[in-house]
């Protein structure tokens, strides 16, 4: 690999032409964190973002991670009469990383490697819930943004996570999300970016000592729609819009909780089994050599420093 003397970009404009949607993968784990009992948020965010963010993208299996940066309280989404809107303190969460894996034996591989970035859960985590969705139970819909965002982008987004009305069964509320409400929204043509993740019931996968990994049935999520739109403008036309309208009617007859986080900052580290400068660096570090434009920490006699250029991926 030859040395690149260019500064990471951000992302451009949406085309009028999608990209090719990617394909499923073996295992997608969506995580809401909790930060640990008695950290400041920004002593969370600080440690998440910059200290243990490298961790995880240097072991074998991951193939692609999101770091979304949430905050519930900033939500715009527009309240569902009938459903409730927040978590409980006892289930509210501030990050929430998304992690594929492209086949089972991926997983196993990162799973036997990482021991080092489990047992850092405990230094920042109270709570770490991963939600497991499976082969074609996570699926892009419509994605017509940089598929490996730095952060720098403006688009309003949002992860709306949905728990099913007491009584329900998971087939049923499964059909519901893929037959009504992701064509519900798929109707509206602010929303450039839909993905949807349907989940098992909470089983361990990836086990954090000294972290809380589980909670009752009932206070469990089924889904969660992963919904972005250009600016906030495109959001208020979005909410306003017949489609949104429908989509209400729908959550409200099927949900009994809809818990919309708004993603102050989606930052990826990984993409496609490749390492990005923030994975490499941490988000704070990318940020200020991007801002600066020190190119010169992005050649490859810099990087190899930190780890092998074959794992990095520019921007």
């Amino acid at each position: 690999m030859t040395a690149d003397t260019s500064v990471p970009a951000a992302p451009s404009t949406p085309s009028t032409a999608a990209p090719a949607l990617p394909r499923h993968d073996a295992m997608t784990l969506v995580i809401p964190l909790k930060a640990k009992d008695g950290m400041t948020p920004a002593d969370f965010y600080d440690y998440w973002l910059n200290a243990h963010v490298t961790l995880p993208p240097r072991f074998p299996g991951l193939r692609s991670v999101w770091l979304h940066k949430v905050a519930l309280e900033d939500s715009l989404w527009p309240a569902v009469d009938g459903v409730s809107m927040r978590p409980d303190e006892q289930d509210t969460f501030h990050g929430v990383p998304e992690a594929t894996f492209a086949t089972m034996a991926d997983l196993q591989a990162f799973v036997g490697a990482s021991r080092v970035q489990m047992e850092d859960g405990i230094n920042f985590l109270s709570q770490e819930i991963g939600y497991a969705a499976l082969g074609p139970n996570s699926e892009t819909v419509r994605d017509a943004i940089d598929p490996a965002p730095d952060g720098t982008d403006g688009h309003v987004r949002h992860l709306v996570f949905l728990r099913m009305r007491p009584g329900s069964s998971v087939a049923g509320f499964r059909e519901w999300v893929d037959g009504t409400l992701v064509p519900t929204l798929a109707a509206a043509p602010e929303i450039v970016k839909l993905r949807r993740h349907l989940f098992e019931e909470l089983d361990i996968t990836l086990d954090h000592p000294g972290v809380e990994m589980t909670k009752p049935p009932e206070r469990q999520y089924q889904a969660m729609v992963e919904v972005v739109v250009g600016d906030e403008a495109a959001f208020a036309r979005f909410t306003g819009s017949p489609a949104h309208a429908a989509a209400a009617r729908v959550l409200a007859q099927r949900c009994a909780a809809v818990h919309p986080a708004r993603v102050q900052r989606c930052i990826t580290t990984k993409h496609d089994g490749r390492i990005t400068l923030a994975g490499v660096r941490g988000v704070a570090v990318a940020d200020l050599i991007r801002r600066l434009g020190a190119r010169s920490q992005t050649f490859d006699d810099v990087s190899r420093e930190f780890l092998p250029p074959a794992d990095l991926v520019r921007g």
